[in-house]
């Protein structure tokens, strides 16, 4: 029976079909690693832009986030020249006065890490002011994002 697995802030979670990975973002940045070929794909809850003498799981900060969610993607079978990524989340909640820009930072580094890694993005809903929800399907690399308050859709 397929599962759907949820990660919260700082998760990181790899898995393979027909299990899927949900997420509930705000400022927080989620990342959908996957590869088509092997039906596999993983996701972080980010939620800071870098690590810089910061304490704390690897999922909490875009630079050491990227880094392992990219190590477990290739550990469960995947191949780092077929990943592809997907972004969603970022927003402003409470407006970049209340939150320093927050979100935008995080979309930054989070864009910066995967270009080190030379992984493309192919599809992103960032940005606004409204939270989202995430959900990756590894089989095909849709990306259901839903705005709290709208429909769903797939990026």
């Amino acid at each position: 029976m397929p599962e759907v697995h949820r990660i919260g802030i700082a998760g990181i979670k790899v898995v393979v079909h027909p299990d899927k990975i949900r997420t509930t973002l705000g400022s927080c940045v989620g990342i959908a690693l996957y590869d088509r070929v092997a039906k596999t794909g993983g996701m972080a809850h980010v939620m800071l832009p870098t690590s810089d003498g910061c304490k704390g799981d690897k999922g909490k900060f875009a630079d050491t986030a990227v880094d392992a969610l990219l190590e477990d993607a290739v550990k469960a079978g995947c191949q780092a020249s077929r990943l592809a990524a997907k972004l969603a989340g970022g927003a402003s909640m409470f407006g970049p006065a209340s939150d320093n820009g927050l979100g935008e930072r995080n979309i930054k580094a989070v864009r910066e890490r995967l270009a080190k890694h030379s992984i493309r993005i192919v599809a992103e809903d960032v940005g606004g002011v409204k939270g989202r929800k995430m959900l990756l399907d590894p089989s095909t690399g849709a990306v259901e994002v839903q705005i709290i308050g709208c429909e769903a859709s797939t990026i």
